[in-house]
């Protein structure tokens, strides 16, 4: 390629040299650029790995809230519940007692009407303490379903990620 006096010996070998100089100024250019660039990925990567963490603490401090909400409810559903079914009870055995005085039992009374009276006071008493629990359990569970509502409006919005937690956790 070389002539004698150490250049070369053609305008071709005169274009390689020229374009294997060029091809090393470019190969410089690309190490400063990766030199330049390679602390701003680091840098993203960081912020990446640290927004990650900023959410997973995020949802899972909104886990915590939503279970302490749903646990203070349930406390005073059940408060509601208790004191709902000991007045039902309270009216229900005062009802039972004035319907008993006002009831005049003739003498003689058969021991089987007896026992048809008891019975239809207990079923009476019976279905009016299963229509209060249901009427009661049944406010409770509107706001759980109202919840139930909400997830489901945005689920397809959630990552895989988010979803799973959410079916683990119910």
């Amino acid at each position: 390629m070389d002539n004698e006096k150490g250049g070369p010996r053609t305008v071709r070998d005169a274009l390689i040299l020229e374009a294997l100089g060029d091809i090393g100024v470019l190969l410089g250019k690309a190490d400063e650029l990766n030199r330049t660039v390679a602390p701003l990925v680091a840098a993203l990567q960081q912020a990446q790995a640290e927004t990650l963490a900023a959410v997973e603490r995020h949802a899972n401090s909104q886990k915590l809230e939503l279970h302490t909400v749903a646990e203070q409810e349930k406390a005073a559903l059940e408060k509601h519940l208790y004191t709902a079914v000991a007045k039902a009870a309270k009216e229900l055995e005062q009802a039972g007692g004035r319907m008993a005085r006002k009831l005049e039992r003739p003498p003689g009374l058969p021991p089987w009407k007896q026992a048809a009276i008891a019975l239809a006071i207990a079923l009476v008493a019976s279905l009016v303490g299963i229509v209060g629990t249901y009427w009661l359990y049944g406010r409770g569970l509107e706001s759980e379903a109202a919840l139930g509502r909400a997830v489901m409006a945005v689920w397809e919005q959630l990552d895989e990620k988010t979803q799973a937690r959410i079916e683990r956790a119910f």
